[in-house]
């Protein structure tokens, strides 16, 4: 058997997006390996139930050599949303690992294989892969579960409007002035709030979300964040992975780029018609929230639109190509 050691964290500040999506990509495989996760945050846990955390309390060269010699690893999968300079020293010390990235930015680092799902040309700059190393980018290979692009149907949307928050300080804040305004805004239709099991104040939210007669969920499974964007007759979001998820769901979707790095690829999708941008500068403004999903909710062809065009540029199958691309090297 294959042993795999993932270095990813689950933490507010980054995102869940990074665990979730290598976690489903291991799943995928036609068979699964021995797999150890180096990382920090007690979420971990969540998206590696039946796997050995290693938590990261110390430097990543030290605990990632130690971790080699002690699990014989035979690759190393590394999600992180920024270039660790001591990580891939480390491993120019283990050239016998193959080594898998994923990545949303580009990056020098020399690794064999990497996936990158952004939509961003000038984010899949790889100058530095090893010798026979690949690239594989673009919408295609977008890292999102298959069951998203399995609910998508093009029957009527008649349940609730679902708000869906990312990680990071602006989302937290967005977050609770949805909870507060978004039950108002979406009548006649019930309002959700969902957000990751890292979100740092979830009672607070789920208060001030019942409160004005609205439900707020945390961490919930895959399946059913999809179950309810394939019933939503609209989502508002953060930018992100989700943004990618409800475009292979085919639901009309409002988007808050809350960082900068998120801002390309929002503009982006917005400039094909496949979602609605708020904007980075005032997009957490609630009064363009309001407009924008008033508008929305009244124009049965501007939501038809959007649902149509979301699945033409995202189809929801980048996980399942990635898969059969890493058996593919696991195997050689």
């Amino acid at each position: 058997m294959t042993s795999l050691i993932i270095r990813v964290d689950a933490v507010h500040e980054t995102g869940l997006a990074h665990a979730a999506r290598c976690s489903r990509l291991i799943d995928l495989l036609p068979e699964r390996p021995r797999v150890h996760v180096l990382g920090q945050g007690e979420a971990l846990s969540e998206f590696f139930p039946y796997d050995k955390i290693v938590p990261l309390k110390g430097p990543v060269d030290v605990f990632l050599k130690a971790l080699v010699i002690e699990t014989e690893a035979d690759a190393v999968l590394v999600d992180q949303p920024a270039h660790d300079p001591v990580l891939w020293s480390a491993l120019d010390a283990l050239p016998q690992l193959k080594r898998l990235m994923v990545d949303d930015f580009g990056s020098d680092a020399p690794a064999d294989l990497v996936f990158n799902g952004t939509v961003i040309e000038d984010y899949h700059r790889y100058p530095n892969l090893r010798t026979g190393g690949h690239a594989l980018c673009g919408g295609e290979y977008a890292l999102i579960a298959p069951v998203f692009a399995k609910s998508r149907h093009d029957d009527a949307r008649k349940g609730p409007v679902i708000a869906i928050c990312g990680g990071g300080d602006r989302a937290a804040d967005w977050a609770m002035q949805l909870a507060e305004h978004g039950p108002a805004l979406a009548k006649p239709h019930p309002f959700i709030m969902i957000v990751g099991s890292s979100f740092p104040d979830f009672e607070g939210l789920k208060r001030m979300t019942v409160l004005n007669g609205g439900i707020a969920k945390q961490g919930l499974p895959v399946h059913q964040i999809a179950s309810h964007l394939a019933r939503a007759p609209a989502a508002i979001m953060t930018g992100g992975m989700v943004v990618y998820e409800a475009l292979a769901a085919g639901v009309p979707s409002i988007v808050f780029p809350q960082l900068e790095n998120l801002i390309p690829e929002i503009d982006w999708f917005a400039e094909r018609g496949a979602l609605i941008n708020l904007g980075f500068e005032n997009g957490d403004d609630i009064t363009a929230v309001s407009e924008q999903l008033k508008s929305l909710l009244a124009d049965p062809a501007k939501a038809a639109a959007l649902s149509a065009k979301g699945p033409e540029l995202i189809d929801g199958l980048g996980m399942t190509r990635a898969a059969e691309a890493i058996n593919q090297m696991l195997s050689s």
